[in-house]
C-alpha cells in the first residue's frame, strides 16, 4: 500500500536555494533540491557537511536563515502576506507548524524511547498525545506498525530488554505510526553494531518498496546503491553532484570520488 502525496506531479519537498547559519558558521549555502512523491533520496557527504541540518529544517526543528522549503506544494514555517502592498513572510503559529509536521516522520541517529515504556507504549504516544486517537484505534495502529517493522512479538519489552536494533525498528514504527507522507532518516544506523544494521535497512527497504517517500541519511553505499532513485552528494554545505545510482560507478566530482574512495 502506497502512503504517499495526493498529486504526483507535486514535489512531495521542494527545496530552494535554502541556506542555513548557526552566528559566523556559514552550515547551508543554497541547497536546491526536488524529492518527488513514492521516490527515496539518499543524501551522501561526510560529518559536518550540512545533511542532518537540511533535514532538520523540512521538519522544523532547525529554523531558515534564507530560502524556502515547500513540502507537498505549501510553503514550511510561513505564509505569504501583503503587506503595505508587499509581499512579505509572516511566520506561522505553533498550532500551523505542529500541523505542516503531521505529513513528515523523522527517526533519528538515537532511537530516544521512553524507557519507563513498553514498545507498545513508546509507539501509541505520539497518536493518543497529539493526534489524540482513541486508545483502542491507538493501540491497533500500533500493533500493525510493530508488525510492519518486525516487532510485534516484543510489543510488551521495554527498551532495556531490546537490542539496538530493536529499539531503531520500534522507532520507525513509533514515527509511522502518526501516518506520514513523507519519512525522514538521520543516519538511522549509525549507532548500530555492525551485524544489527541488515536488519533495520532491511525495513527501510520494505518502506521503498510500499511507495514511502524517504530521504535518507547515511553512509550505507549498499543500500543507496539497490534502493535510491537520486542520490545527493553534499560538502561544505552545497550539493556537489547528484543523480540516479548510476553516480555511484561514476562520478563526475573529484570530492564525490574520495569520499566513495574513502567509505567503501
Amino acid at each position: 500500500m502506497s502512503n504517499t502525496s495526493g498529486r504526483g506531479d507535486v514535489p512531495a519537498v521542494q527545496a530552494i536555494e535554502v541556506h542555513k547559519a548557526f552566528g559566523d558558521l556559514h552550515v547551508l549555502r543554497g541547497i536546491t533540491m526536488t524529492v518527488m512523491p513514492g521516490t527515496v533520496t539518499v543524501i551522501l557527504g561526510p560529518s559536518g557537511s550540512g545533511k542532518s541540518t537540511f533535514l532538520r529544517l523540512i521538519n522544523q526543528l532547525e529554523t531558515l536563515t534564507g530560502g524556502e522549503i515547500d513540502v507537498d506544494g505549501e510553503l514550511v514555517g510561513y505564509r505569504h502576506v501583503s503587506r503595505n502592498g508587499r509581499d512579505v513572510l509572516q511566520s506561522l503559529n505553533e498550532r500551523e507548524v505542529a500541523r505542516q509536521r503531521e505529513k513528515l516522520g523523522m527517526v533519528f541517529q538515537r532511537f530516544n524511547l521512553f524507557p519507563h515504556k513498553t514498545a507498545l507504549e513508546n509507539v501509541m504516544e505520539a497518536p493518543v498525545h497529539v493526534a489524540h486517537v482513541a486508545k483502542h484505534e491507538a493501540r491497533e495502529r500500533a500493533l500493525s506498525e510493530l508488525r510492519r517493522v518486525g516487532m510485534e512479538d516484543r510489543a510488551d519489552y521495554y527498551p532495556v530488554q531490546l537490542s539496538g536494533g530493536q529499539q531503531q525498528r520500534v522507532a520507525i514504527a513509533r514515527a509511522l505510526a502518526m501516518k506520514p507522507e513523507i519519512m525522514l532518516f538521520d543516519e538511522p544506523t549509525s549507532a548500530l553494531d555492525p551485524e544489527l544494521v541488515g536488519e533495520v535497512l532491511s525495513v527501510m527497504r520494505g518502506l521503498a518498496k510500499d511507495g514511502m517517500t524517504m530521504i535518507v541519511v547515511t553512509h550505507e553505499i549498499g543500500f543507496a546503491r539497490e534502493v535510491a532513485d537520486q542520490i545527493v552528494f553534499m560538502d561544505g554545505g552545497v550539493v556537489v553532484e547528484h543523480g540516479g545510482p548510476e553516480i555511484l560507478d561514476d562520478p563526475h566530482e573529484d570530492r564525490f570520488r574520495a569520499f566513495l574512495d574513502h567509505v567503501l
